[in-house]
């Protein structure tokens, strides 16, 4: 029982997301390295990177407000797994650093402490999802720059110039670069060549290995 239980604890110092033990009036009891590694780095020692702090009043403190703008939220739910209303919470916050100018994501997962059927207080799991953030704020950028034309488009039958929504005609060209992220560079096509340059239009008709 003993290795076992050594083993389960090497396990949860060893762990890559930051892991915190409270009891059941809400004080932090034990951190892992990573979340007191974590704590060092965002700038919250020492209150947040070793035992000690009183989750509850920290979060019934309005002062507290700016890194926790959640905190009523997140201080119901911690009240509702202590008393047994709630086995689970899960919530995806930021931290805004001042002096970096950067914002670190997180995924916050709550579970009750069991210790003989009875709450003995809550385990805290955080990870850092900050380059998953960022991967997907980048994808919704590129996604809104996507710009699809569907639908029917009218048409001039004769000058194919195009009618858009506030019905202005356009030629194809301008239509399509003020609606789509299309560029144009320009060429002439063989069949102009010969109406307009007739006499280098024979140079079309040369086999493709000769100038």
């Amino acid at each position: 029982m003993t290795h076992s239980l050594s083993l389960w604890i090497s396990a949860a110092q060893s762990l890559n997301q930051s892991l915190a033990i409270t009891d059941t009036q809400g004080t932090i009891q034990q951190v892992n390295p990573t979340w007191a590694k974590k704590a060092a780095q965002l700038g919250l020692s020492p209150l947040w990177d070793r035992p000690g702090l009183n989750l509850i009043e920290f979060l019934k403190n309005p002062d507290n407000r700016d890194l926790c703008p959640n905190a009523p939220m997140f201080l119901s739910q911690l009240n509702n797994i202590l008393q047994g209303d709630c086995s689970f919470y899960s919530k995806e916050f930021h931290i805004h650093l001042s002096l970096s100018q950067e914002t670190i994501w997180f995924q916050l997962e709550v579970i009750p402490l069991m210790e003989e059927n009875c709450i003995g207080g809550v385990v805290l799991s955080c990870i850092d999802m900050t380059r998953y953030k960022r991967y997907e704020l980048q994808l919704v950028e590129i996604i809104s720059q996507i710009r699809t034309l569907r639908g029917l488009l009218p048409i001039c039958a004769v000058c194919k110039r195009i009618k858009d929504e506030d019905n202005h005609w356009d030629d194809i060209e301008n239509f399509l670069i003020r609606n789509t992220h299309a560029e144009f560079t320009h060429d002439i096509c063989p069949d102009c060549i010969r109406v307009l340059y007739p006499k280098y239009s024979s140079i079309l008709d040369l086999p493709a290995n000769e100038d």
